[in-house]
């Protein structure tokens, strides 16, 4: 079947470049070919192997042909790796990884650095800013061994053992599980790999929470981080002051679990496309950061067609929920399922508060926080510090430094990333950097 789709598929690319000019041909041959190319992704299904996956180092062999963030560490001449992780739950996950760097000039054993992204997020999220300001290029530059993570539902992550993206039981997840699966999962995996006792773990919003459930609930994580940096954490959400998750905060808690997106492949292609104009940028910030007020004035506006060809990252309808339970309850606490099945689950009517005084790792928390977040506030921010033993607070001082900007301002370089390093390299005694 595969043969006979990709003869299709040729057939029809051949048509397309000699078919007359005129629009209204050219639109229906492009539908075609944009869907035959899409079956002939879906349809190469094969076998999942675990463990290291991308012999070649070229972004082009990797399964996923679409823009993928292996892609993007490829183009822009660094080696790339992709690793496969199978969690304890079934969901099976692909971690990219850059090794090296051709500016690195250190020989001997590289730190390992773990990246989580956020939700609606992928690992593409902190490559999309390219090898100048994108956290991941600049660490490989800076000799530490790179891990991107993606939690389990992104198009990377959207594999199981037993049960199929398609089915509404593939997603009956939330951060939770992301917390007590997917991140020991990676962090086990990455040790075994690099015969490494211990690694750094850089976190935003989302990720940052899975962090906070692993390290409370399974606490012999905590030696395994040398130093933890997060990144707008949302962890408790009390005060939120966001305008569109007041307003469709009770429209979320009604939806079933399932699914937070559908399809998006053809879309992401079309938007990478159309936002390549530079005339249509601005635009396409704005339709990007639906999820915000407004788009940032502080937004990399080179980045938008690399975000919109990635992004968004599918989710589990769990995920918004059990964040807005949070807001709703003021506490840091596991699903709430309803009176019922919390008392067979937690043996009580509430699920019990996660008990963050047993997080401490390596070194004193790093967390990075700004007054223009109208999703993580300053209030809860300061809950979080209080609940935790050892804590080192950053504030970014630019006012209208929002939520997003942690990841794809133009001025991550020297605010955010080059503070991180630094800590890094504290914590690994390299202080004599130019």
């Amino acid at each position: 079947m595969l043969r006979s789709i990709f003869r299709i598929s040729s057939t029809i690319h051949h048509i397309y470049s000699q078919a007359d000019q005129s629009k209204h041909s050219n639109m229906l041959l492009m539908k075609l070919v944009i869907f035959i190319d899409w079956l002939l992704i879906v349809s190469g299904k094969r076998k999942v192997k675990l463990g290291f996956q991308n012999f070649t180092g070229r972004g082009a062999d990797y399964r996923v042909k679409l823009m993928t963030g292996v892609k993007i560490i490829d183009a822009h001449g660094y080696p790339v790796e992709t690793h496969t992780v199978r969690t304890g739950d079934g969901y099976i996950l692909d971690m990219f990884r850059i090794p090296s760097s051709h500016n690195c000039k250190e020989d001997g054993v590289k730190p390992p650095v773990l990246l989580q992204h956020g939700m609606i997020s992928v690992a593409d999220s902190f490559l999309v800013t390219g090898p100048k300001n994108g956290l991941p290029f600049m660490l490989a530059d800076r000799c530490y061994d790179v891990w991107l993570a993606n939690s389990r539902g992104v198009r990377y992550s959207k594999r199981h053992t037993k049960l199929k993206a398609s089915q509404d039981a593939f997603w009956y997840f939330s951060w939770h599980e992301m917390g007590m699966e997917d991140l020991p999962a990676m962090i086990d995996y990455i040790l075994s790999a690099t015969k490494q006792e211990a690694l750094h773990f850089v976190c935003h919003s989302q990720g940052c929470t899975i962090l906070m459930v692993l390290l409370s609930m399974k606490p012999e994580y905590n030696r395994l981080i040398k130093t933890a940096n997060l990144m707008a954490p949302a962890v408790f959400m009390k005060h939120p002051t966001n305008k569109l998750l007041k307003m469709f905060g009770s429209i979320i808690l009604d939806l079933k679990d399932e699914s937070f997106f559908g399809p998006l492949g053809i879309i992401r292609f079309l938007l990478g496309v159309f936002c390549q104009c530079s005339k249509f940028k601005e635009f396409c910030a704005g339709m990007f950061m639906l999820g915000s007020e407004e788009p940032s004035k502080l937004m990399n506006l080179t980045a938008i067609p690399l975000i919109l060809a990635t992004h968004p990252g599918m989710i589990s309808t769990r995920q918004p929920k059990h964040f807005l339970q949070l807001r709703n309850s003021g506490k840091f606490r596991p699903y709430d399922f309803g009176e019922k099945r919390n008392k067979k689950l937690y043996n009580q009517s509430k699920p019990p508060d996660y008990p963050l005084e047993k997080v401490s790792p390596l070194s004193p928390i790093q967390i990075y926080r700004s007054q223009g977040d109208t999703l993580v506030s300053r209030k809860d921010i300061h809950t979080l510090v209080s609940k935790l033993d050892k804590v080192v607070l950053n504030i970014v001082e630019f006012k209208k430094w929002s939520h997003t900007d942690f990841i794809f301002s133009n001025l991550i370089e020297k605010v955010i990333n080059e503070p991180i390093i630094k800590v890094i390299d504290l914590f690994e005694n390299k202080t004599n950097r130019d």
